[in-house]
């Protein structure tokens, strides 16, 4: 079962050394997305922003982080989702999303939207595999994908 936390003074350092590099080394920007201590530090300067981690066998896993908008509080940007190196490819990647996805429906969310670098075919093969649906929108480079729960 995969376990939803929040970041806190326990697992702050071990979340910030999960890396997707498939070196183990972590990096500032990695193939995909910025490191999480970057997304961290964001979410400490923009209320709205959740940062989370995902926990499988009392492993920690991967991360996520999330914001809200003021105008809408049953949308969420889904900002950012890894999980670390050790656990691509074991099945975890499919728990771990849907976990994410369980969590916001119990959160009464209605819409989620996520950004994808197009080069990026597992993850974009994933959340179409959920549902997710391009919406003919391209910011900052990112397709931008969206799921009505």
């Amino acid at each position: 079962m995969i376990i939803i936390s929040s970041i806190n003074q326990d697992n702050l350092f071990d979340v910030c050394e999960l890396t997707s590099n498939s070196d183990g080394i972590a990096t500032v920007l990695e193939d995909y997305i910025c490191c999480n201590a970057t997304s961290i530090a964001e979410a400490s300067y923009f209320p709205n922003f959740y940062p989370k981690a995902l926990y499988f066998q009392n492993n920690l896993i991967g991360f996520f982080m999330y914001k809200t908008t003021s105008s809408n509080l049953k949308k969420v940007m889904l900002c950012r989702y890894m999980l670390d190196y050790k656990f691509i490819g074991k099945g975890l990647g499919r728990k771990s999303f849907k976990a994410i996805l369980d969590f916001f429906s119990a959160e009464a969310i209605q819409l989620i939207t996520l950004g994808i670098n197009e080069k990026n075919t597992v993850a974009k093969n994933l959340y179409q595999s959920f549902g997710f649906e391009f919406t003919g929108n391209i910011i900052d480079g990112e397709h931008i994908y969206h799921l009505n729960l």
